[in-house]
Parts: structure tokens; C-alpha cells; sequence
């Protein structure tokens, strides 16, 4: 709080009329978002310990993109994705060894319309937090259990691709396979899509999740995108690494 006084002179000689208080308020401002980086959690003092002593985030904590599985096994049925972000509206590009890899966009095998084949972007959640996966020509409504099995391929896809397997790497320096889409299978809408990791053409990778009929999310896991790595290179006639 900081007093200013208002004085007059009158004749030469100062005359006190009053006197008011001037209140600082001092706001805090956030630092300017750089493009395609997670805004920092915000710090809670707080922390939780892991029973190995590990340090984990408090419950409740978003972590950013690249690290909220660290942890965890790429070649496990599942992933937790409780402390990972909500998927942005378009999957957001990475840097692999140095070269810049686009994750694509997001993609149903077949709609709850009935509708195959449709990607796109995500809308912002509405007020009740339901999204529309937005596509050219109109847009659809996308359930919690699509937007959660979406989550859980594309964080595992970006952890794995902070250390890739070498098969993947041989492919793409060769100038195949070097992009991806998010494609999810949903069996409950019907049976168009993929089952597994698929290849569009020479440079698109389909990384499927699918969600079997009775809601269960099936994912990508390391050792199936090196199996498919390894027999795409091995189609083409390119030597495997060693």
C-alpha cells in the first residue's frame, strides 16, 4: 500500500489538504506459449513418493506430452494416461534424431453414423466436455472411450518415438514410412478399419487402436511397431539393421 500526499501551496507556503492511499496490485503474468510446447503444471509444493521411492506427479497433475508415461512399458497390454493432457485438437508434430515427424490427424474407421473413413480434428470440449471429431464436409460426435483410447495410442507413439526402434529409423532414411495418422477402430460402430499397424501408400503410417465390442482399447505396443518396421523393410529389400 502506498500513501501519496496532495499538498497546494498558497503564498509561497504548503498547505496539507489530504491525503489518499494508492493500492499496487501486482499481477502475475504467464510467459508466452510457444507453439506445439505443454503449458508447465503448475507448482503445488507438494510431493508424492512412489513406495520404490520414485518421485510421481500429485493426483491430479498434468504432465507434459513427452514425459506423463515415463515409467511405463511400451510393451504392455495397457498404459496409464491418468496424468497425460487431453489430446490436443490435431496430433502435434515431433522431433525424431533430428528431423521433424508428423503425427497426422485423427481418424475413425467407421463412424456410430455408419459412416467409413473419417479424419480430421477434434473440436474444444462443450460444456457437459463431449468433443466432434471435424472433418471436410460436416463433423461427428466422439464418446469419452474414443477420446481415451486415441490418448493412450498417441502418448505411447510419442514416448516410443523419443527412442525408436532401428528398424523404423532404417525405414524412414530411406524415405518410406516417415508419417503417421491416429486411426482408431471402434468394432462397437461396426467392422470397417484396421486391426494392426498398417501402411497407407509409401509414407503414412496408420497407428491403429482399436476398441473391441466390448469396450476394451487395444494399442500399439514397441515390439509390434518393430515387427511391422522389420516387414516393410524386409518387402522393399532393404538391408535390417544390425
Amino acid at each position: 500500500m502506498k500513501k501519496v500526499l496532495i499538498a497546494l501551496f498558497v503564498a509561497g507556503m504548503p498547505l496539507v489538504v489530504g491525503c489518499t492511499q494508492e493500492k499496487i496490485i501486482r499481477r502475475q503474468v504467464p510467459a508466452a506459449e510457444t507453439p506445439g510446447e505443454e503449458a508447465a503444471p503448475e507448482e503445488t509444493g507438494e510431493e508424492t513418493e512412489e513406495e520404490n521411492g520414485e518421485q510421481k506427479p500429485p493426483p491430479g497433475t498434468t504432465v507434459a506430452a513427452d514425459k506423463c508415461l515415463d515409467g511405463q512399458d511400451m510393451d504392455a497390454d495397457d498404459v496409464d494416461i491418468a496424468a497425460c493432457p487431453a489430446i490436443p485438437n490435431i496430433p502435434a508434430d515431433v522431433t525424431v534424431k533430428g528431423k521433424k515427424v508428423s503425427l497426422g490427424a485423427w481418424e475413425l474407421g467407421q463412424t456410430k453414423d455408419g459412416e467409413a473413413y473419417k479424419y480430421g480434428t477434434l473440436s474444444a470440449p462443450n460444456e457437459s466436455g463431449e468433443r466432434t471429431l471435424e472433418y471436410d464436409g460436416g463433423s461427428v460426435a466422439v464418446n469419452k472411450e474414443n477420446l481415451e483410447c486415441w490418448a493412450k495410442g498417441y502418448y505411447r507413439l510419442i514416448k516410443i518415438l523419443q527412442d525408436p526402434p532401428a528398424e523404423w529409423l532404417a525405414l524412414r532414411d530411406k524415405g518410406f514410412q516417415y508419417r503417421f495418422f491416429q486411426f482408431q477402430t471402434d468394432l462397437r460402430n461396426g467392422p470397417t478399419g484396421f486391426k494392426a499397424i498398417s501402411s497407407f501408400q509409401d509414407h503414412l503410417i496408420k497407428w491403429v487402436t482399436v476398441i473391441s465390442k466390448s469396450g476394451v482399447c487395444e494399442q500399439p505396443t514397441l515390439s509390434k511397431f518393430k515387427s511391422y518396421a522389420k516387414s516393410e523393410l524386409t518387402r522393399r529389400g532393404i538391408e535390417l539393421p544390425n
